[in-house]
């Protein structure tokens, strides 16, 4: 299974990885692999246990990607260009994803990136874990400087009291400028942030979805303190992309309450019950202006990846959807025009 780290239209090159074997894969568009690359491990030019970020191209034909060891720089034949490590050692131990969805995004002298950890000084049942917890992080390439930032808004969902696990408070953005949109796992509101202050968003809107029914989390006496849970009948924004001036969030809508109590005491098979879930509840893609006002809310069709998009010199593209079905030793990018119609 490959994920999608970056396409460069000009150069016709592509980034994949694969997340079993920690190989960056360079091919051109023909699908003819270029470069085969290791890079899971202790060697200088390795990024350790997994990266934090995808490979993303540079102006010059290089790459770089943010891990546990900093920020590093690789040349097209993945020779370590560049390396700095972090100004500190109290590094978070990050949660990382080398995928189009968990991109890097260059502001000013920085790279700006999702930045959660899953353990803190506080459990998921007291109120203090959510007060302190920060969804993004900035690095210096040229200093290693990190600094985490952007706590949960006051309106956000992970305040009202309820116990939720990490894997519904994964975060999405995406940048214009100084203006930063935002989005939250299972949260329903769309976040706009000014870099200048992001102590609160400017504007909060409640995404417009057709269909959302957002995570419930447990009360904190019943939360499992010491394990992380995933609800898969909770509604969730997988992605968030910026076409020039539109915004698209991929999302999952969840379960209504009756499937969500049948998946919640489910006794029969779990396999079987989830395919009939798939079914009933595909995976779709809202877009929206950047006031967050709804133009559309779309299936996404069953041949394209559910988050893996991404937009680049004018030209949107999607990775396949991973076959269930049948395995296959390939995977296909789909370029995909957007119409919208009023």
């Amino acid at each position: 299974m490959l994920d999608l780290m970056d396409i460069d239209p000009t150069r016709k090159r592509i980034l994949l990885h694969d997340p079993q074997r920690g190989i960056i894969l360079l091919t051109d568009f023909s699908g003819t692999h270029l470069e085969t690359m290791k890079k899971r491990g202790d060697n200088r030019d390795s990024y350790g246990m997994y990266p934090w970020t995808p490979a993303q191209f540079l102006e010059n034909g290089h790459f770089f990607l943010i891990g546990f060891k900093g920020y590093q720089e690789f040349g097209p034949d993945g020779r370590l260009a560049r390396a700095t490590p972090f100004s500190s050692q109290d590094v978070p131990g990050f949660s990382g994803r080398a995928a189009a969805d968990n991109p890097a995004a260059s502001h000013g002298s920085k790279y700006i990136f999702r930045g959660i950890t899953a353990w803190g000084q506080h459990t998921k049942a007291e109120p203090e874990y959510y007060e302190n917890f920060q969804l993004l992080a900035t690095l210096n390439p040229d200093s290693g400087k990190l600094h985490r930032f952007l706590h949960l808004a006051n309106e956000s969902l992970f305040r009202n009291g309820q116990a939720y696990d990490v894997t519904e408070m994964i975060p999405s953005f995406a940048l214009r400028g100084d203006s930063l949109y935002v989005t939250v796992g299972t949260d329903p509101n769309l976040y706009l942030y000014h870099l200048d202050d992001t102590s609160s968003p400017i504007a909060v809107h409640k995404m417009e979805h057709s269909l959302f029914f957002p995570g419930q989390g447990k009360a904190p006496a019943e939360a499992d303190v010491r394990g992380i849970a995933l609800d898969a009948s909770a509604g969730r924004t997988r992605s968030l992309a910026l076409v020039d001036t539109l915004l698209l969030a991929c999302y999952h809508p969840g379960f209504d309450p009756l499937d969500r109590e049948r998946y919640q005491n489910l006794e029969g098979n779990y396999a079987e019950f989830m395919a009939e879930m798939e079914r009933k509840y595909t995976d779709r893609l809202l877009i929206m202006n950047l006031g967050g006002k709804r133009l559309a809310d779309i299936e996404i069709p069953s041949q394209l990846d559910y988050r893996q998009l991404l937009y680049r010199d004018g030209e949107l593209w999607f990775l396949s959807r991973f076959n269930k079905e049948q395995e296959e030793d390939f995977v296909k990018l789909y370029k995909v025009n957007l119409a919208i119609k009023n």
